[in-house]
């Protein structure tokens, strides 16, 4: 079992309580386009309000990231859960999809500005060559919550579960308050100038922001309408439309858990590559499906296959980064990816209204061989063999970076005398703790 997880204390910590976020989270949040209607929002209204949450995601990567990297990793973890789910109680007794669209904003900026530290801290709680292992034991959890909370929240009314998702937030954040262990300490925290690290992106960490712009864009397309085409059109009750999400991320929990062995496999990027063409293709036969049987089961499979590329985007991004910078870089590539999805609701919306439901769909599978090709021109180099600051290939013996100027700086084990990248806190090699 500890090959397939890892047990480190911080991992196990975020994981635990990522179930307990995400079940509150998907009670609710599957069901947000039906609750928008019973507001009476219509089809673009609800469009609208999923451009709304897209923008919100986007505007707080960044400072969510130079946050992360300023202030650590578990202060804007606690801060962010505790303010962007406890916002949820805000909903309750609202009867205007407008004030909705106000509450589900400001929920999703707070929620939003953890992700680079949530990210960073994973990665940084465990040795390189276990990232996608911790990484696929993080989202093993998060997607257990995520079913389990897709199926239950089916059952009850809207309130409820509103009640649901703002108090599994506060709970989460103070149980994160008192178990987490920070990963980057004051001495090693940076102060970062966006001019310091943007310019000297190494073309892989490009190639990854250019493939998740265009996945954002693909995904987004269907967002908001998967609860109204599964029930209009599939003609799926809520509590089948429950069961289909909540056995997607079941699904996608195996996933999890089969990540870390299928990238030591076949390399982080070929996993994401055969993840994001096979469950996006899946998605055409889901559309004709004839019952809710067969909905289910497509559906399913197909979130097994999403999960790889997600636990190996989180992995690859830590990779491509060095920790004094990673919450910024983390941020930064999440908003420029993000713009991809900012529109992509309302085109989906317009494609739903002006040519076919299915539409938006079939768009976002053939979208799919987009983002795998900047994946596969993605070329990682190992440490010590390039420049930290930019990624170029550089001598073992090289003071300055030929291409940026940098200093060449590596930190070596005290163990091993391997040399690590600045501020590592694992040997790669040896294993030990720096």
């Amino acid at each position: 079992m500890a090959s397939f997880f890892s047990l480190e204390r911080n991992v196990v910590v975020m994981s635990v309580t990522g179930l307990m976020l995400n079940f509150g989270y998907q009670s609710f949040q599957t069901f947000v386009p039906l609750y928008l209607r019973s507001l009476e929002a219509s089809i673009l209204d609800i469009g609208i309000v999923f451009v709304a949450i897209q923008i919100a995601t986007t505007l707080v990567s960044i400072p969510g990231g130079v946050l992360a990297d300023r202030l650590g990793r578990k202060f804007v973890i606690i801060i962010g859960n505790a303010l962007g789910f406890g916002l949820y109680f805000a909903l309750l007794g609202v009867s205007n999809w407008t004030i909705a669209l106000i509450v589900l904003f400001a929920a999703t900026v707070f929620a939003t500005l953890v992700q680079p530290a949530y990210s960073s801290l994973v990665a940084e709680s465990v040795k390189p060559v276990d990232r996608s292992r911790a990484f696929g034991t993080f989202f093993f959890f998060v997607y257990l919550g995520l079913a389990l909370g897709g199926i239950v929240g089916g059952f009850f009314a809207n309130w409820v579960d509103i009640v649901i998702v703002a108090t599994s937030g506060v709970v989460a954040a103070s149980i994160r308050a008192f178990l987490l262990k920070e990963t980057l300490p004051k001495g090693r925290r940076a102060d970062p100038n966006p001019k310091s690290f943007v310019t000297r992106l190494s073309r892989d960490v490009w190639f990854l922001l250019l493939a998740l712009l265009v996945f954002n864009f693909s995904s987004g397309l269907g967002q908001p309408l998967y609860a109204i085409f599964s029930t209009d059109i599939l003609h799926l009750t809520k509590w089948e439309l429950g069961v289909m999400v909540g056995m997607g991320f079941l699904a996608g929990m195996f996933g999890a858990f089969l990540a870390g062995k299928i990238s030591a496999r076949l390399g982080v990027t070929k996993m994401m590559v055969m993840a994001v063409i096979v469950a996006s293709f899946l998605l055409i036969p889901w559309l004709y499906s004839p019952n809710s049987i067969l909905a289910v089961m497509i559906f399913s499979v197909s979130g097994f296959f999403a999960q790889f590329f997600f636990v190996g985007n989180q992995a690859l991004m830590a990779d491509l980064t060095s920790a004094k910078e990673r919450g910024s870089i983390i941020g930064l590539v999440t908003t420029v990816a993000g713009f991809g999805g900012i529109t992509a609701p309302y085109i989906g919306s317009q494609l739903w209204l002006r040519l076919d439901p299915r539409s938006p769909f079939l768009v976002s599978s053939l979208l799919a061989v987009a983002v795998a090709i900047p994946l596969l021109l993605i070329r990682r180099g190992s440490v010590g063999a390039k420049c930290l600051h930019c990624g170029r290939a550089v001598p073992q013996d090289a003071r300055f970076c030929d291409s940026c100027g940098e200093p060449i700086t590596y930190e070596k084990c005290t163990m091993c005398g391997r040399r690590l990248e600045e501020n590592a806190r694992f040997c790669d090699l040896c294993g030990s703790r720096q």
